[in-house]
This record gives C-alpha cells, structure tokens and sequence, in this order.
C-alpha cells in the first residue's frame, strides 16, 4: 500500500513546489514592478519639479505685463530677484483711444509755394478774351510777389491751347511780351503785334499798366522768330516775293538768304534745278518730291498739308462748277482751300481755271496742268 501510494506522493511534492515557485515568483515581479513605479515616479517628480524651476524666471515678466495692463497680479512664489536669470521683454506701447476720422489730428501742411490770379474779360478784335494773371508768392504771408505772368486761352479744333501773353520777372524789371511761340500765336489768329497790344491789357496786383513800348522782347525770340522750319518733299504754293527764283544756289544758301530778309517767311527749294523760291507768305503744302520747303514760325502754325496730286498736260475730266481767270499758284490754292474741290484744270494758254466737285477720269490734254485730291479729303 505504501509502495503504490509512493507516486501520488511524488506529484503532489512536485505541484506543491511549482506552486511554491509560483508564488515566489509573483512576489519578485510585484517587488520589481514597486520599484519600477517608485523610479518613474521619482523621476516624474524631478522634471516636475525642475521645469517650475526653470519656468520661475518668467514670472517677473508675467508680472509686468499684467500691471502694465492695471490688474492685480496673482501671488508668486518668494524668490530673490538676484537668483533668477530674467530676459527683459520690452514693455508694450500704451493703446490710444479710438477716435473717429473726423477726430483724427491732420498734419501741419507746409506751403511752400502760393499764386494768387486776377481774370480780366474783354472784347478785343472782334472776339471775347479771358485774361488770365498769376502772381507767385514764396509763401502765404510774403507780402509781395517775386514773379507774374499773363496768359489767354482759346480753342482751336477742338484743342483747349493755352497762349503765354506776357512775363514779369520781378515787380521791378520791365515786363516781356509776347512769350508764346510764333507758331503757337499763329494757330489762334495773332502775331507778334497783336499779341503785344493784346499783352497791354492784363490786369496785375499791382495795379501797373503797361502799353506796347514798355515791354522788352523776350531773349533769344528775335532769333528764334527768323529760323525756318524744314520740310523735305513739299512746296508752299504761291506768295513768290519779287524777281524769284534766284538760281544756281544750295539749299543752305536760300535758307541763309532768307533768314537775313524779313519780309521772306517761307521758301520752296526747286532741287531739280537749284532755283530757290523766297515767298511774304505761306498757306498750303503740296507734295512735291523734287522741293524742299522751309517756313519761319511766324506761319508755321496755319499751313495746311493738301492731299493734291498734280498732272502735266492732262485734263481731270469730271463735273466743274467753278471757271476764272487766275495764275497756276492761286488756281491750286483755291482749290485746296475749297472742301467742295476734289480737283481742278488749269488751261495755261488762256489762264483759265476750272475747279470740279467730282472726278470721273483723266485724259491727256496738252497745254493743261491739273490736279485731284486723293480719296477721303
């Protein structure tokens, strides 16, 4: 019986031992696993406690914000200024109150430039004039000015042009007159005369009038007034001032010739045959690739460029409605300044000219200059 009980024994000795082994090993892991908690938690508590450490500089800054901003500050931990490595923030710019736009300061504004303007309205030469006179101050409380002009404004073709009449440098020295261009003069109707008399009726602050001999002309204009303005591939027509051409001379010489002659305002240079034309006036520009034109400012603010294409002995067949007896320079004039004119004949043998309203064709007919204005004016 002993002897058969023998192997229970054994297993029951051998389950208490696995048990016992068990339980001895469950205690090791709760030891260990009581250690591990107990490190964590030591370690948790030293970066805890180290991050409030290293936080605690900034509690000053913090501090001076919030009293910057008119609150209580909350209680921080007592700590020696001189122990703690503060980084200074700057302290922040007081907030201005809101105001409206129209509240809004507005910047001192500083004149350093003043005019003050007189109008004067009159009937002149059968036209209504504005006479406009600026006068310019250094600043608003200078009590007087340093320098005047006169000026007038007229509309040509629809263009607002405006003219200078006369300068004052200084309320002292003579005044000047005309100032504008010639050519600029010229496009509403005046020269250098008018434009003086015109000039002697601004009216300036200080009450001074000035007639047409007290002005000195302005430097440089009477150069300026006798240079010519060069067109290649155009003719002036007409206006020939006595004995033209002169012959055998350059271009350089007509232009020289001219400009030292004050009744000569234009030229059309003949370079087929140097032959220089001087002319008292000019109007109308034809082409013509054989000339070269020239014209003073003094009109070269009214000519006009005609579309006109011209024929030697050919007749320009079509329907006339105008015959008279003219020269060859006024029959080409008269048609380019005639909107109604698309051409003309010009019967040389009998100084006939007809002028047409319409162009049919073209035929040879000796003895007959002509001419047609190309489509479209």
């Amino acid at each position: 019986m002993k002897q058969a009980a023998i192997p229970t024994l054994q297993a029951e000795a051998a389950a208490y031992d696995k048990i016992a082994r068990a339980n001895a090993f469950r205690r090791m892991m709760t030891g260990a696993a009581v250690a591990v908690a107990a490190v964590g938690i030591g370690y948790g508590a030293a970066l805890f406690f180290g991050r409030e450490l290293r936080l605690s500089p900034n509690v000053d800054t913090i501090e001076n914000h919030i009293e910057t901003d008119n609150m209580t500050p909350k209680e921080t931990v007592s700590e020696s200024k001189t122990e703690r490595a503060t980084v200074p923030i700057p302290e922040p710019a007081p907030r201005p109150e809101a105001t409206s736009p129209a509240q809004a300061p507005k910047p001192d504004i500083v004149t350093e430039d003043f005019n003050k303007f007189l109008t004067r309205e009159i009937d002149w030469g059968g036209s209504h004039w504005s006479l406009v006179s600026g006068h310019h101050f250094s600043d608003e409380n200078d009590p007087t000015w340093d320098r005047a002009w006169c000026y007038t404004r007229r509309l040509v073709n629809g263009v607002d042009v405006n003219v200078d009449l006369a300068n004052r440098p200084s309320p002292t020295d003579r005044p000047q007159a005309p100032s504008a261009p010639l050519a600029t003069l010229t496009s509403i109707g005046l020269n250098d005369a008018s434009a003086l008399e015109l000039a002697s009726k601004c009216a300036w602050l200080d009450n001074r009038t000035f007639s047409g001999n007290e002005y000195d002309t302005p430097p440089g204009r009477a150069e300026a007034a006798q240079k010519l303005v060069v067109q290649d591939g155009w003719d002036a027509m007409g206006f020939d001032l006595p004995s033209m051409p002169v012959w055998d001379v350059s271009f350089d010489q007509c232009q020289t010739q001219c400009e030292g002659d004050n009744r000569c305002l234009a030229i059309t240079y003949d370079k087929k045959h140097s032959a220089c034309f001087m002319k008292g006036d000019a109007s109308v520009l034809v082409r013509a690739p054989d000339a070269t034109v020239a014209v003073k400012q003094a009109v070269a603010g009214k000519v006009q460029y005609s579309s006109l294409v011209f024929y030697k002995n050919t007749v320009v067949v079509g329907n006339s409605y105008s015959s008279i007896t003219s020269t060859y320079a006024d029959c080409v004039l008269a048609c380019a300044a005639d909107v109604k004119c698309m051409g003309f004949d010009f019967d040389s043998p009998n100084k006939m000219c007809s002028m047409l309203d319409q162009v049919d064709s073209l035929s040879v007919f000796k003895g007959v200059a002509s001419g047609s204005k190309a489509a479209g004016n």
